[in-house]
């Protein structure tokens, strides 16, 4: 299956390939020719498949959902499991996203989610809208609960970012949690792998996930030898951050996200102090993260 719908949005150094109909992907991103994102190929797309590159939103919730299923105002609710026998990601990168505006440098796509649909019993709207700005890309999420009940979500993004070159790290982030997602952990501990927020430290290259608690919503990201770097920032709800680096790596993750793997259960089983978000109904949130990226 071959997929031609792209929007592609511009600035005079930037290009950004946004795929409205594939979970509303960015597919790629170019800054000065150098490839910030890895892009995947798309004329070879099938339905519903996940794709390793690029980036999309992560909602209403991020990372894994043990065993899919989890408890919430006394009722446990069983999801459709879409990385056995856990759920990941949430739902809206696995549906259509329909365009409601564009411009050469800004589209404002949005994903409706039925009630029931992968077993989430309500319904929801969520906005994303990309606009380029010089050497800067705002991706912003709006979240809107249209059901009757208290939605709990969370959000942010995944993106994949290009590993053809020595990266180096700046960050600040008070925990870390013991155990790869894969694992669900339960416990913190003061952060052993701290990037020096100051200087910088080099990336892993073995593959190893750490997932971060209160992260204070700036991470930089430097390309050595291209002497290319990304700040993200982040407003202050996506305060948990996910490095995650696969084996034999060409992509590597940097994820602003809004709670830690399988939040919901951890909420209801009062772990770690960790606290569930939830929106009521006919109530929205929105997010900003923004990129800033440039030569050094």
């Amino acid at each position: 299956m071959s997929y031609s719908n792209v929007i592609n949005l511009l600035t005079d150094r930037l290009k950004l390939d946004l795929l409205p109909e594939l979970g509303g992907r960015v597919n790629q991103l170019v800054f000065n020719e150098f490839d910030i994102f890895f892009p995947f190929q798309i004329q070879v797309i099938k339905p519903l498949q996940s794709y390793k590159g690029g980036s999309f939103c992560l909602v209403p919730f991020s990372n894994r959902i043990k065993n899919s299923k989890f408890n919430f105002n006394q009722l446990e609710y069983k999801l459709a499991k879409n990385d056995p026998p856990n759920t990941i990601h949430g739902h809206a990168y696995l549906g259509k996203w329909n365009v409601l505006k564009k411009t050469d440098s800004s589209a404002v796509i949005v994903y409706k989610h039925l009630a029931n649909k992968f077993g989430w019993p309500w319904s929801y709207e969520v906005f994303q809208t990309i606009t380029l700005e010089d050497n800067n890309i705002f991706f912003e999420l709006e979240i809107s609960n249209k059901s009757n009940n208290p939605m709990p979500f969370g959000f942010g993004i995944h993106p994949y970012f290009n590993f053809n070159d020595k990266v180096k790290l700046k960050f600040n982030a008070e925990k870390e949690w013991v155990g790869s997602p894969e694992e669900f952990p339960i416990k913190t501990k003061i952060v052993k792998n701290n990037f020096d927020y100051k200087k910088g430290s080099e990336l892993w290259k073995k593959q190893k996930t750490i997932c971060y608690e209160n992260f204070q919503q700036e991470i930089e990201i430097f390309w050595i030898t291209n002497r290319k770097k990304v700040k993200i920032k982040t407003d202050k709800i996506f305060k948990h951050l996910i490095i995650h680096v696969p084996e034999h790596a060409k992509y590597f993750c940097v994820e602003p996200v809004s709670h830690p793997t399988d939040g919901f259960n951890l909420a209801y089983k009062k772990i770690e102090n960790v606290n569930c978000d939830v929106l009521m109904p006919n109530k929205k949130i929105k997010g900003l993260i923004k990129f800033e990226i440039d030569n050094f």
